[in-house]
């Protein structure tokens, strides 16, 4: 029974294929951390603010409560201590049944009330921020002005203010300003009576587009509403320096916050009108963040204010300080490993690169080993036939001697590079004359050139001496003659020159091929390097032989360049430093000798 195919191997994947996963993971980890660490950062710093915002609404409470209880009292003492029954003690004693005759009576003090009112107003240094006093009789509905005539719009409106009903404080938030009741006695001793005053409630309005506010105190008489008088006020006036008051004097966080700094210093605070017009701004405004907006109670109720903590103490108030922004150095951290990430892909590139220029190496070095080989074998066999005429014979051990030549320059290019890769390779170099040494190799390379149908001709100074490894040399001056055969056209031309230029030693290989364009040769000495042309012309080669001749050279404490040729072509030079012992005695500046070898 036959057995069943087995199936086909796959090849295994090696650890560079689980590289990519490897760093795409990492940088989604990166960016997971990174967001994970500016959430949090997020997070303090939301914590930040309603910590400073919580401060701030603790201040701007205290700041309104402050005010409107100031206000209040103040008013109270506005209203009530220039009305005409706290006056009458002062006065002599009227007349029960009274009678226009009395110019001191209670006519009398009613006529003073602005004058007092505005007296009472000397701690704001604001006389003009009241107007419009007046009485009215709420038995008998009489208003009287006492301070210059008004529009009857306004007259119509007060008089509905005064006797209208009083209305119940806001829902949540209890009346702004103090109730106060102030009993006083009126007449002789026989007829005494007890008037008690309310003040100061308030009432606001609008009449002919514009907003109104008035305080005013209401008189009882046998339990009932008998008369009410006071005077229409501009609330920001009034407002702005009891406002700069309560910042100066009342502290408005606790002083263990603050360590008993000028609220001034801790808070911005601005205090503005309806209109939009400041009434009280702090040095500095309502800076900060966040800022935190609340209006006065009652008749003030236009008056808007903003509070907000100063931003240089902030970090004072909060506890544990204000978070830093992490976002510098996630977006540091973040762009370090991309960077990394796309280095380790250039890298990974590379490595997949020089896998694929190793593999093309071993081909093109087993096509170059397999040739020569092939062509040693196969003329081996036809000598061991004893078929072939003496004229053959001769032909077949030449064939067979340039192959195994061949064969060499190829082994030793290999271990040269081998060694190289290694840091293994050594050199020797002792004073050389280089003519004779050059003239050797060129002829040692004579049967190669011959089977290419190439002309080989040398250009060499003599008396030139160099510190130089002959085996390294000759390596050296193989291999570009090898690379000039090899991608010259055929029946070409190489030339090989030797010449000093100052301390320089110049040894020049010469061909007639396209030559090398100079973005491209620099890439040439690179290992495994094969110009895209000679790729697609299926030129072999095994990509080291330059890698070697630079490396030597280098050893050497030369140089390598690419030229143009004088003639077309490409111009290899290697620079060599000279040396000042000539080995053979021969003078340097000797005049050049120009050499052909037959192809």
């Amino acid at each position: 029974m036959p057995k069943p195919p087995r199936p086909p191997r796959t090849l295994r994947r090696g650890p560079g294929s689980l590289i990519l996963p490897i760093l795409l993971t990492l940088l989604v980890l990166s960016t997971v951390l990174a967001y994970q660490v500016q959430d949090t950062a997020r997070s303090h710093q939301r914590a930040r603010e309603r910590a400073l915002r919580d401060y701030a609404a603790f201040a701007t409470w205290e700041l309104v409560r402050g005010t409107e209880d100031a206000l209040a009292r103040r008013l109270t003492l506005a209203v009530s201590a220039g009305s005409p029954f706290a006056m009458e003690p002062r006065l002599p004693r009227p007349r029960v049944s009274g009678g226009p005759g009395r110019a001191d009576g209670p006519g009398g003090a009613l006529r003073s009330y602005p004058a007092a009112v505005r007296e009472s107003l000397g701690w704001c240094a604001c006389p003009e921020a009241v107007h419009h006093f007046f009485r009215m009789d709420l038995r008998g509905g009489e208003l009287q002005l006492l301070s210059g005539p008004a529009s009857t719009a306004f007259r119509d409106w007060l008089a509905r203010a005064l006797t209208a009903p009083a209305l119940p404080p806001p829902a949540g938030r209890p009346m702004p300003l103090i109730q106060q009741e102030i009993l006083l006695t009126r007449g002789a001793a026989a007829n005494r009576s007890v008037v008690r005053v309310e003040v100061p409630p308030i009432a606001t309005g609008v009449v002919e587009g514009r907003r109104v506010s008035v305080a005013y105190a209401v008189e009882h008489e046998d339990g009932r509403p008998a008369r009410a008088y006071g005077f229409a006020f501009d609330p920001a006036k009034l407002a702005a320096p009891v406002l700069r008051g309560v910042v100066a004097r009342m502290p408005l966080l606790p002083p263990s916050l603050t360590g008993d700094a000028p609220n001034a210093a801790v808070l911005s605070v601005a205090a503005l009108s309806a209109a939009g017009d400041t009434v009280f701004r702090t040095p500095g405004g309502a800076g900060g963040s966040p800022v935190v907006v609340d209006t006065l109670g009652n008749g003030f109720s236009e008056i808007v204010t903003r509070v907000a903590v100063r931003p240089e103490v902030a970090g004072r108030l909060v506890i544990g300080g204000l978070p830093r922004s992490r976002l510098p150095l996630l977006l540091g951290v973040f762009a370090l490993t991309l960077g990394l990430v796309a280095v380790a892909l250039v890298q990974l590139r590379r490595q997949q690169e020089l896998v694929r220029l190793r593999s093309e190496f071993v081909s093109g070095v087993s096509h170059e080993l397999r040739t020569p080989l092939a062509q040693i074998r196969l003329f081996a066999d036809l000598l061991d036939s004893d078929r072939l005429g003496e004229a053959q014979r001769r032909k077949s051990v030449r064939i067979i001697n340039e192959e195994a030549q061949r064969l060499t320059y190829l082994v030793e290019n290999v271990l040269r590079f081998s060694r190289s890769e290694r840091r293994a390779d050594r050199i020797a170099p002792v004073p050389v004359e280089l003519a004779p040494l050059v003239r050797e190799i060129v002829d040692s390379f004579a049967p190669l050139a011959r089977a290419r149908e190439v002309e080989l001709r040398t250009e060499l100074q003599e008396g030139i001496c160099a510190p130089a490894d002959p085996d390294a040399l000759r390596q050296v001056l193989l291999n570009l003659l090898d690379n000039a055969a090899k991608y010259g056209p055929r029946g070409g031309r190489i030339t090989v020159g030797l010449e000093r230029e100052g301390s320089v030693v110049r040894l020049r290989v010469d061909d007639q091929g396209p030559g090398i364009a100079p973005g491209h040769r620099e890439r040439v000495w690179e290992p495994y390097r094969r110009l895209e042309r000679d790729v697609e012309a299926a030129t072999g080669g095994s990509g080291i032989g330059l890698a070697v001749v630079r490396e030597l050279v280098e050893m050497h404490g030369g140089s390598v360049a690419v030229e143009d040729a004088p003639g077309g072509g490409a111009r290899f030079a290697v620079s060599l430093p000279h040396a000042a012992e000539a080995g053979a005695g021969t003078a340097a500046g000797t005049p050049r000798r120009v050499q052909e070898a037959a192809p």
